[in-house]
């Protein structure tokens, strides 16, 4: 990989930071939105902000309005709930990193095949494939992100839930890319990496409920906010003694959203359509360089420590942990990703 698009956030515990010189977003619980649609791809909990783009381009180009749908199904309602009140918008990433674009007919399915691809000469999500009719609607997302450590990593063996796989670990240099949030024991840690450009910020959490990363978020916004100024590293550097190892990962992920499709939208100014389409692909590496990430969504609708007694930690993530990307003057990631099995790791030969 040469530029890695992705920006990491594992969460575990926080350590308080040395901030108060900052300027920060004050987040209270009044202000705390947990409104993440992710699934489950084995035991892996993946979730990306392409779709919150294209949902909330499809109501500020149609309904002006909250999105309704004729239905009385749960997992639609809640998905839907979810969407309406999304915890992710375009002002939580940079322009140049994001497409987003709505309309009617092929005529906007080709020109979205057309300026995604010029806008992003390095896509690899193939374009779009549709044929839709000239009252036939289409919202699309997409954004790239790529990231590079500050410092390259090592390649190293590691043990992750007792299965050798293939990943990083730091170095005589590369130990200054690891910061420590937060630190309980070695099951239980908040790590952040150091980044070429520190517009971006990745997170390594360890030791948090896996189901779903409320509780990992909450810490994070409290410990790691939103920064005026990116200029701010939050932690404090590992010691040389501490071991730091993470795996290497690769994530191919299409999802459909099932349970919203056939649903009747009832805004009066989308009066006849249905949702005949709603899907989204994932892509995500993370290496000893860096990360990449690449999210698109679609939705169609057709008409009808003490230092003297030293103990070094061992920052290795060979348990389930979460990583998690956002910009640094931002409370709310892009991409988060719950890595519960080894099913997005190579195994050691």
């Amino acid at each position: 990989m040469q530029k890695y698009q992705i920006v990491i956030i594992l969460i575990t515990a926080l350590l308080f930071s040395a901030c108060c010189h900052h300027k920060t977003k004050e987040i209270t619980p009044e202000t705390e939105n947990f409104n993440y649609t992710g699934s489950k791809f084995h035991n892996n909990y993946i979730w990306g902000g392409a779709m919150n783009l294209a949902w909330n381009e499809l109501i500020e180009s149609f309904t002006s309005e909250p999105i309704e749908l004729d239905t009385k199904d749960e997992s639609a309602l809640k998905t839907l709930y979810c969407l309406n009140n999304p915890v992710f918008s375009k002002a939580d990433i940079d322009a140049a990193s994001y497409y987003v674009k709505s309309g009617y007919g092929q005529k906007t399915v080709n020109l979205i095949n057309y300026e995604c691809r010029a806008k992003f000469p390095d896509k690899t999500i193939p374009d779009l494939q549709l044929k839709l009719g000239d009252r036939d609607i289409i919202s699309y997302a997409y954004f790239l992100k790529q990231i590079e450590y500050a410092i390259a990593f090592q390649k190293q063996e590691l043990n992750f839930m007792d299965q050798k796989i293939n990943g990083f670990t730091s170095g005589a240099e590369s130990y200054s890319n690891v910061y420590i949030l937060a630190y309980e024991n070695d099951d239980k840690f908040l790590l952040a990496l150091k980044l070429k450009d520190n517009q971006d910020q990745i997170f390594l959490a360890k030791g948090f409920p896996m189901d779903k990363p409320d509780e990992v978020l909450k810490m994070l916004k409290t410990k790691a906010p939103a920064q005026e100024k990116a200029d701010f590293m939050p932690g404090t550097v590992m010691n040389r003694k501490d071991i730091f190892q993470a795996p290497i990962l690769h994530l191919n992920y299409e999802r459909e959203y099932k349970e919203m499709l056939n649903k009747k939208v009832t805004n009066k100014k989308l009066d006849g359509y249905q949702i005949a389409l709603m899907q989204e692909i994932i892509k995500f590496d993370m290496d000893e360089k860096g990360a990449r990430v690449e999210n698109e969504a679609i939705i169609g609708m057709i008409t009808s420590i003490n230092p003297d007694a030293y103990k070094p930690k061992n920052l290795i993530l060979d348990k389930p942990y979460w990583v998690i990307m956002k910009r640094a003057n931002s409370n709310n990631p892009y991409f988060i990703l719950g890595v519960g099995d080894t099913k997005l790791m190579q195994a050691s030969d």
